[in-house]
Parts: C-alpha cells; sequence; structure tokens
C-alpha cells in the first residue's frame, strides 16, 4: 500500500482522530491517485492511520481506519452501516416522521459519503470522485444491511461521468410523500442536487412551529419549496415564502396542499430577498417572525451574494420588515463560517442598528446528523432565533 507522509510536527492533530487529511500537513502526495488507500505516516515513517484519496473542502482524504491491518472492503462498510444503523433506532420507531439520516459523513465514519432514508427509499450522495471508486463495496455492504423500497444516487463532485439516478428497488413515481413532525412534503429524489427538502433542519422547523409561529405573520425567505412556512402555517396568522427561482412557487403550493392548506391563503413571491425586503418596506408590510435561511453563495443578474460577506445586509433588510417585538431565525450550512463568527456577525449587525436583542436559542444537527467530535465543519449548521426587544 502506498503511503503519505506528514511535515515534522504536524502528526498531533491526526494521532487525536482528526479525519481530514490536509494537504499543507503533507510532505508530498502528487503521486496518490483518486480512490487509492495509503497509510499515513510521520516523518519517522511509523504508521498513524489508514486513509483514501478523495479530494474534498481543503483535504485530498479522508482517514478510514487507525488499525494498519483492517481491510477496507464490503465488510468494513457493513461494520459501519450497522452502527449507524443501531445508533438510529430512534428515528426507526417514533411517529409523525419517516425522513431521515442514516449515513453522515465523517461522522460515521466515511467521510465525503452520504445515505438519506426517505420512508425507505433511501439517496445516496458521493461528494468525491475517490469515495465513488468504492461504489460497488458501497451498494454491496448497504444491501446487506438495510431493507429498502428504492436506492437512488447522486454525484456531488466535480467531472462526475453521471449525475445519478435510480441504482436499485422498485422505482417510484415522483414526487413521493414523507412525514416530518406530522406535517407532509413532496419529495423527488431524481430532480438535480436537492430533494425539496432539507432534513437537517428538521427540529429547527420544529421548534419554529412550536414556539414561534402561534398567531404570527410569518416571513420566509429563501423559501425553496415553503418547507418553513408549511411547518408553521398550521399556528401562525398567516405565511410568506419569497423565493427567486420560478419553480419555488409551484413546488410550495403543492406541499401547501399536501397538508390541506389552500396555497391561495397564503402569500407566494418569485422574487430577489433583497428587492421584496425593499418592496414589503416601501408598502409598509411587517411580519411578526421572519425566517432567513440563504444557501452559502448565490448569484443573479443583479448582484453575488456570500454567507460570509453579506449575512449582515440580510439581517438589515429583515430589520426594515420586522415588527415591534417580533423574531427573527437566522440560519446558515456553511462549514467555513463557524458558529463564533456567526454569533459575531448576528451581534455586531444588531448592536449597530441600535436595537435591544436576545438570542433566544441557538441550534444546530439533529441527532441523526452525526458529527465527527475532532472535526469543527462537521457541525456545519447554524440557527439562531432572536427576539428583537
Amino acid at each position: 500500500m502506498k503511503t503519505a507522509t506528514l511535515n515534522k510536527g504536524k502528526e498531533t492533530k491526526y494521532l487525536n482522530e482528526y479525519p481530514l487529511i490536509e494537504e499543507e500537513d503533507l510532505y508530498a502526495y502528487d503521486h496518490l491517485k483518486d480512490g487509492e488507500l495509503f497509510h499515513l505516516v510521520n516523518d519517522q515513517g511509523n504508521y498513524i492511520a489508514t486513509a483514501y484519496v478523495g479530494k474534498q473542502h481543503k483535504g485530498i482524504g479522508w482517514v478510514l481506519s487507525y488499525d494498519k491491518n483492517e481491510v477496507i472492503n464490503t465488510q468494513f462498510f457493513e461494520r459501519l452501516f450497522e452502527i449507524a444503523k443501531e445508533d438510529r433506532q430512534y428515528f426507526y420507531n417514533i411517529e409523525g416522521t419517516n425522513a431521515f439520516r442514516i449515513f453522515n459523513g465523517e461522522g460515521d465514519g466515511v467521510g465525503g459519503l452520504t445515505i438519506d432514508n426517505y420512508d425507505g427509499h433511501f439517496l445516496i450522495q458521493w461528494y468525491s470522485k475517490g469515495i465513488y471508486k468504492f461504489r460497488y463495496s458501497v451498494l454491496q455492504a448497504f444491501k446487506n444491511v438495510f431493507e429498502y423500497t428504492s436506492i437512488f444516487e447522486k454525484t456531488r463532485f466535480k467531472d462526475a461521468q453521471i449525475d445519478g439516478g435510480f441504482v436499485d428497488g422498485e422505482a417510484p413515481e415522483f414526487p413521493i410523500v414523507i412525514e416530518e413532525n406530522f406535517t407532509f412534503y413532496n419529495v423527488d429524489l431524481n430532480d438535480g442536487p436537492m430533494t425539496g427538502i432539507f432534513l437537517d433542519q428538521r427540529e429547527v422547523r420544529k421548534k419554529l412551529k412550536d414556539q414561534f409561529s402561534e398567531n404570527k405573520r410569518l416571513l420566509n425567505v429563501f423559501s425553496y419549496t415553503g418547507a418553513f412556512s408549511v411547518a408553521a402555517v398550521e399556528h401562525a396568522k398567516v405565511t410568506t415564502s419569497v423565493d427567486l427561482a420560478n419553480r419555488s412557487r409551484p413546488l410550495t403550493e403543492e406541499n401547501f396542499g399536501l397538508n390541506g392548506i389552500d396555497p391561495k391563503s397564503q402569500y407566494i413571491f418569485v422574487m430577489d430577498t433583497f428587492d421584496f425586503f425593499n418592496y414589503a418596506s416601501r408598502h409598509q408590510f411587517d411580519y411578526d417572525t421572519i425566517v432567513v435561511d440563504p444557501p452559502s453563495f448565490a448569484r443573479n443578474k443583479k448582484k453575488t451574494f456570500s454567507v460570509t460577506k453579506d449575512y449582515d445586509k440580510l439581517i438589515q433588510g429583515a430589520l426594515q420588515v420586522l415588527a415591534p417585538q417580533g423574531t427573527m431565525l437566522l440560519c446558515t450550512n456553511n462549514s467555513t463560517f463557524n458558529l463564533k463568527a456567526f454569533k459575531k456577525v448576528v451581534k455586531d449587525t444588531l448592536t449597530q442598528a441600535g436595537v435591544d436583542f436576545e438570542l433566544a436559542e441557538v441550534m444546530g444537527l439533529p441527532k441523526d446528523f452525526k458529527t465527527h467530535p475532532h472535526y469543527k465543519p462537521s457541525k456545519y449548521l447554524k440557527a439562531i432565533f432572536v427576539k428583537i426587544q
């Protein structure tokens, strides 16, 4: 097996089980090809870990094992899948929810690989060419461990030869309907990079529904398929959903309809978020609760948006149309924008705006999105409920 040697002094974090092999820590890695296994060694040649080559983030690969003699084969993945399945027995047995993550990358032992369960229809996502090289072993192990109706896959790396699609089982007609906290949503596992709902926000949607929507006028920007609006509508006075994508309107209307809500009783705008803030301000609309959950990066004909550079502008825009004693739900899934930095942007922006505020609730990933204790970016989701005094 090939080896990759760490620069002197770089071994400590890997001895402490840091999972991502970072480029700057290695003496050389040009001899390593996507999908190859290699032994990570210190500058004295002593074994530290077994990893695979899969370029992702700032890394060239992920640690798979700390046992030099462990064979990385179908049985290896079976063992990890059995553990992951056992860890999620709670989600298999609760009422009112049938969609959750059953394998979460480095949190479950294989960086670059995630698997979601949508009521028996499973979606495998490959995040590097390197992990995709293990496709046969992963699929065989999956079939040996999990009961499924169908399996779909998506490739999430550059230069993928295929986007993904149906793999095995009984292919359903999309959309299928999944249930989350007794609310229903349409899902399509075979339509581009997204499925119709972000499962990592499940507990945040529940918190919004249970504690911040009662008799409220709710505004949901970057609304996509309206999931936050649909979760809140049962208790809210009225919801307003805003997204720039033309397809957001019919997708949101369909999700309302699934839950017995007449879409015409709610407001849906196909519009840029910043333009909507200005529009609502001009018309003196205000909202008791505003949900802000933007993509990490977006570009349209007028402007480019980056979460790390422009989140303060979103907060300022939301303040224009927030009712007195209102609440903002501020979210980001950018793994490079850590919680400390995100909180600082929120606090600094609100302080500069001259408003009194309280961070009422700070949330992260639900338990099925298992994180890695020694890799902070695995805790990528941040959701902050801010009450304005």
